[in-house]
């Protein structure tokens, strides 16, 4: 076993136990590479299943100078009938990758012990050089089985393991745990929450954006623990030595082989506060939509999503999860097809917001997506659920907007998509928000009808992100009329616990996360019940 697999079978928690025998997944197939070969055991027509494990395919046989494994296995994307298995080749992760200039096949399996005396699934997937040698496997899984196994292998070396499930079936009002993140700068702490989070083992994690940060290499000091591989990245290969370096750290591979992850983008995967085609600086606007290309394809390359690859600049995101007959999640993404910030994104100014903020067909999710939101919100599921980048609590004060790249920015667009939930009789509206680098919960009003709560808010604080509220603001934000509470000195991550009956929100923070091995507690505990817009603590 190799040290990187110790480390992460050390960390590794398994979330329920797993029997020896499983139903063998008919097929699968690849998503995105070229080829998928499975192989499958003789006896096994399609139509059928059988209690016997397929053999394995060959291991594909391939010169390698180092382990290509460096950078861990993910999973995400879960439906009732299949997962993403992902992984990426990098010997030298920080330098380009380090492989061969050659499409690589690669063998996964899956099993139903973490010792894999019992393969039930197995293929081989090609790993491409234009993708970076990035691999996105869609396995269909036994549904008799809540957590299986997974690994690949190529010449020499074997993967860490990794852990995976599907998602509940429409019928299931079995309970669900769901972990959501955001923000998580490499140079501004260390990810002691995510060896919380693998300890507490959910079924799933929700990452709200913000995986990656694109500034310079920094200076070590009293906010800065490690440093940047590079100056400001703003091409392909420089995108990727930096998603290499993030996913180095072994508290994220943990993170990441505990469970699925379902994973959406802000704005620092790309640039900060971009909008659009709009980068920050109006000067940087030549040559933009070629970084931004450049870093939708990366981003795509380091997750497990279920998603075609980008064939241009753009890379539709917005997508639906759902799980048992608790959740009906839309993924948005308030980036790519936003409107720029208005009156010049100015932060926490107290004067009166300029016209342009309050333009009736601003948007922060574009026409498009504001459509799909209609079509796929209505469903027979407990809880409504929007996975969302930035704050959308209304916390203007008066005519001021204190940051015009939140949903206050877009006022309009945010009264729009309330309206649709309520127009729709979408039930129990929960939004999961991340960005700001604070913890909060807030309750969701219109412009035209402020006393009515909407749904309500939960806001997780950093991984690692640096806070940028002091005590004295926070008081503020605690006083205003749709903030239900907030803790903005610490970093951490939710842990929400969904019912038929209610949803639960644990709001895990670190002690210290610029201290290696600190503390992680409970700060609060909020809960909401179905068929009630309120939320109280526990």
């Amino acid at each position: 076993m190799s040290d990187g697999l110790d480390k992460i079978c050390k960390t590794l928690t398994m979330a329920s136990p797993i029997s020896r025998r499983m139903f063998f997944a008919l097929s699968a197939s690849v998503v995105v590479v070229a080829c998928s070969k499975d192989e499958k055991s003789a006896d096994t027509q399609p139509g059928t299943s059988t209690t016997s494990a397929p053999t394995t395919s060959p291991v594909p046989q391939v010169a390698l100078s180092g382990d290509p494994f460096t950078l861990g296995v993910a999973s995400g994307d879960p439906t009732t009938e299949s997962v993403i298995l992902w992984t990426r080749l990098a010997i030298d992760a920080l330098n380009g990758g380090g492989m061969p200039d050659e499409n690589i096949d690669v063998l996964w399996e899956v099993s139903s012990t973490d010792q894999f005396t019992d393969i039930i699934a197995s293929g081989v997937a090609t790993a491409e050089t234009r993708f970076g040698h990035a691999i996105h496997v869609d396995v269909p899984l036994p549904t008799q089985q809540s957590v299986v196994s997974y690994r690949f292998r190529v010449g020499d070396y074997t993967s860490p393991v990794g852990q995976t499930r599907l998602a509940a079936p429409a019928d299931s009002v079995e309970p669900v745990r769901i972990a959501t993140a955001s923000c998580q700068n490499y140079t501004a702490g260390y990810y002691t929450a995510y060896h919380d989070m693998v300890q507490e083992a959910p079924d799933l994690v929700v990452f709200l954006g913000d995986y990656i940060y694109e500034g310079g290499v920094g200076t070590l000091g009293d906010n800065t623990v490690r440093l940047h591989n590079s100056e400001e990245i703003t091409d392909i290969n420089a995108y990727r030595n930096r998603y290499g370096l993030y996913k180095s750290d072994p508290l994220l591979q943990a993170a990441h082989a505990v469970c699925p992850w379902v994973v959406t983008w802000d704005d620092h995967e790309v640039e900060n506060n971009y909008a659009n085609l709009n980068p920050q600086d109006a000067t940087d606007t030549a040559g933009f939509a070629e970084r931004r290309a450049a870093a939708y394809q990366v981003w795509w390359e380091h997750m497990p999503v279920r998603l075609a690859p980008p064939v241009d600049q753009d890379l539709t995101i917005y997508r639906q999860v759902k799980w048992g007959g608790l959740v009906n999640m839309l993924v948005l993404d308030s980036r790519q097809y936003r409107d720029d910030q208005a009156c010049g994104d100015t932060i926490l100014q107290v004067t009166p917001a300029c016209e342009e903020a309050l333009l009736p067909d601003r948007t922060i999710l574009g026409t498009q997506q504001e459509t799909w939101v209609a079509d796929n919100v209505v469903s027979d599921s407990t809880w409504t659920v929007l996975a969302n980048q930035t704050v959308m609590t209304d916390i203007r004060l008066g005519a001021a907007i204190l940051n015009y790249d939140q949903w206050d920015g877009y006022a309009p667009s945010r009264d729009r998509l309330l309206e649709t939930v309520a127009t729709a009789q979408a039930k129990n509206l929960i939004v999961l928000t991340g960005d700001i680098h604070l913890g909060g919960v807030g309750q969701l009003t219109t412009t035209s009808d402020p006393e009515t709560p909407r749904g309500i808010e939960f806001v997780a604080t950093s991984i690692s992100s640096s806070g940028s509220v002091n005590a004295a603001t926070e008081a503020l934000f605690v006083s205003l009329t749709n903030i239900i509470d907030a803790e903005a000195q610490h970093r951490g991550y939710i842990l929400h616990t969904v019912t038929a009956d209610s949803w639960t929100a644990d709001y895990r923070i670190v002690d210290n996360a610029l201290v290696e091995g600190s503390t992680v507690s409970t700060w609060k505990t909020f809960k909401v019940t179905a068929g009630s817009p309120e939320v109280i603590e526990v």
